[in-house]
């Protein structure tokens, strides 16, 4: 049995690729922080707890800090990515460390087969914006990040820049190193679905949050709907850890776009009882080319009705 070893399991896109994983048949290390989370982790996927290993790693940053864990280890799969908030002061520096730690440390494992690393649409997508009607394509050329321009970015700007710095580092490291293991990069859109790390109301936030808060304040974060579902991400991670994924590859995972009109006629249809305050407004906006990853990966995606129900219907739950 392969072992894939998984970063970021504790988060929204992370919880569900952890539950593929298992059910593709993987043996998996799950990369946590503190050794207090094992005992809830081994709570959540108690049906497959048998599979199951885990790894401590108080800083993920750190020089050769996945160089044990690596260890007898096939395949790894990098979700973990610092988030924006509200007095971050750097987000650039821990997200390129991260992701430049585990693809140094994997030089030394001769059993890696492959990495994949979670980055997001935004690495192809300039800071200030894509000019409207623009196509943004896997082979759409990288903006360079300078670190001593951020510091003066909000935090959305500095998460905007921290995936595209990240993502240029993950492409220099190959051309650079030549590494023995594949590399694999995916770049979803924003991530809607059921939340497996959301226990209580009180913990929405993310992407999930953000919709949620679209619906129900009107505060919307975008020109368009441009989502994809988390089981989309999720299986797009498994998909890529066949042998036919080689060499250096990166896919863009997006649902096609849809209005704000769209989503507020289904909210208003479908569930009567939630306070909608969406008021559409429409804007132009960049094209997103899923043709590769359709194509190489089979993706089909699921629409917006599937998104947002499942953002609801888990908050309801909660109430």
């Amino acid at each position: 049995m392969a072992c894939v070893l998984i970063t970021g399991a504790t988060g929204f896109i992370g919880s569900q690729v952890v539950w593929d994983v298992l059910q593709a048949g993987y043996r998996v290390r799950l990369v946590i922080r503190r050794a207090e989370q094992k005992a809830k982790l081994e709570r959540v996927y108690a049906s497959h707890v048998e599979q199951l290993e885990f790894a401590v790693i108080p800083d993920l940053t750190a020089d050769g800090c996945f160089d044990e864990p690596l260890h007898g280890v096939d395949y790894a799969l990098h979700l973990a990515s610092p988030l924006p908030g509200a007095g971050d002061s750097d987000l650039l520096a821990p997200a390129v460390q991260g992701t430049v730690s585990i693809l140094h440390s994997a030089l030394k494992v001769s059993s890696i087969k492959k990495i994949v690393v979670t980055a997001s649409v935004v690495s192809f997508i300039p800071l200030g914006g894509a000019p409207d009607g623009s196509v943004v394509r896997e082979t759409t050329e990288v903006q360079d990040v300078e670190a001593g321009q951020v510091a003066s970015l909000s935090p959305m700007e500095q998460y905007h820049a921290s995936k595209i710095a990240s993502y240029k580092a993950t492409l220099d490291f190959v051309r650079d190193h030549h590494p023995h293991f594949d590399v694999v990069t995916l770049h979803p859109v924003f991530v809607f679905g059921h939340n497996h790390a959301q226990e209580s109301a009180d913990q929405l936030g993310g992407t999930c949050g953000m919709l949620y808060q679209a619906i129900t304040t009107g505060k919307l974060f975008a020109g368009q709907f441009r989502g994809v579902h988390v089981k989309d991400v999720s299986t797009a991670h498994v998909k890529v850890l066949d042998s036919s994924i080689q060499g250096l590859q990166s896919y863009l995972l997006a649902a096609p776009p849809r209005s704000w009109a769209d989503v507020a006629a289904f909210v208003r249809v479908r569930y009567p009882e939630v306070g909608i305050e969406l008021e559409p407004r429409e804007g132009t906006s960049y094209v997103l080319d899923t043709s590769k990853v359709e194509k190489e990966l089979g993706l089909k995606f699921r629409g917006m009705e599937e998104q947002v129900s499942e953002v609801i219907d888990q908050q309801l739950g909660f109430k």
